[in-house]
C-alpha cells in the first residue's frame, strides 16, 4: 500500500451520516453518488425473481445500494487519478412486518406509515461498503469498479414506536421530517420524541455505524485512530 496519507470520501449527501463523522472527530470529504437506485433496484429485483424469489429483501436492498454508490464514486475518482482514497456508501431501509420504507415523499405515504407503526416495532437495516483506491498502479489501465477491494458490514436495529395520538402524527409530518428519512421517522430529530426504545446501535439508526466503519477500516488495514482529527482545544 502507499504511504501516503488515506483520506476517506463519503457516498452520501445525508447531513446526519456527515454529523455522525463529524461528531466522531473522523477526516473526510463528499461526494455524491449518482447512482439511480430505482433502475438499479429494478434490475436486482428482476433478477431475484428470476430465480424464483419474491424479491430482495429489506437488508439486501439496503447493502447492495451501499455498495452501489461506494463504486459509482470510486469510479469517477479512479477515472481522476484519485489513488489515495478509501469510498464509503451507506444506505438504509425500514423493514416493517416483512416490507422494506425507503423515503415516503408525500405527507399522505408518512401518514399511512407511521399510523401503522404506532406502538409497534421494525427494523432499520443499515449497509456500509467501503472501496479502496489505494492499490491502483500509475499508469495501469483502470479496473472496473466491481473489480475493486472493496469490504462490506450490515447493522440492522430494531426500533420500538411509542403510541401516537392523531395530533402529534399532524403535528410532526408538519414538520417536513419524515417525509425524506427511510421509515419516515428519525432518531436524531423530532421524531426521538416517539422512540420507547432501540435493540441495537445508535449510530446504525441514524444511518451510519461508526464501529462497523472501524470494522471495515481495519479489514484494509487503516486504523481508525489514522483518520481522527486533532483534539480541539478548549477555551
Amino acid at each position: 500500500m502507499s504511504t501516503t496519507p488515506t483520506r476517506l470520501i463519503l457516498a452520501s449527501a445525508s447531513p446526519a451520516r456527515r454529523k455522525l463523522l463529524e461528531d466522531s472527530r473522523i477526516a473526510f470529504t463528499v461526494r455524491v453518488s449518482s447512482v439511480d437506485e430505482d433502475a438499479a433496484l429494478a434490475t436486482a429485483n428482476e433478477q431475484a425473481r428470476a430465480q424464483g424469489r419474491a424479491g430482495l429483501t429489506p437488508a439486501e436492498t439496503a447493502s447492495l445500494l451501499a455498495q452501489l454508490k461506494a463504486q459509482a464514486v470510486a469510479a469517477e475518482l479512479a477515472a481522476e487519478g484519485v489513488r489515495d482514497a478509501l469510498v464509503l456508501g451507506c444506505d438504509s431501509v425500514f423493514e416493517f412486518e416483512g416490507v422494506a420504507y425507503g423515503k415516503p415523499h408525500t405527507a399522505e405515504a408518512a401518514r399511512e406509515r407511521i399510523s401503522a407503526m404506532s406502538g409497534n416495532y421494525g427494523v432499520l437495516h443499515t449497509g456500509h461498503a467501503l472501496v479502496d483506491l489505494r492499490g491502483i498502479e500509475p499508469g495501469a489501465a483502470l479496473p472496473v469498479a466491481s473489480d475493486l477491494p472493496t469490504v462490506s458490514e450490515l447493522r440492522s436495529a430494531t426500533v420500538h414506536f411509542d403510541e401516537l395520538s392523531p395530533e402529534e402524527i399532524e403535528a410532526y409530518i408538519a414538520t417536513g421530517e419524515p417525509l425524506w428519512v427511510a421509515g419516515s421517522f428519525t432518531l436524531d430529530g423530532y421524531g426521538s420524541a416517539f422512540i420507547r426504545g432501540i435493540e441495537g446501535e445508535f449510530h446504525t439508526v441514524v444511518g451510519l455505524s461508526i464501529h462497523a466503519l472501524r470494522d471495515m477500516l481495519r479489514r484494509r488495514e487503516v486504523a481508525v485512530t489514522e483518520l481522527w482529527l486533532p483534539p480541539e482545544e478548549e477555551n
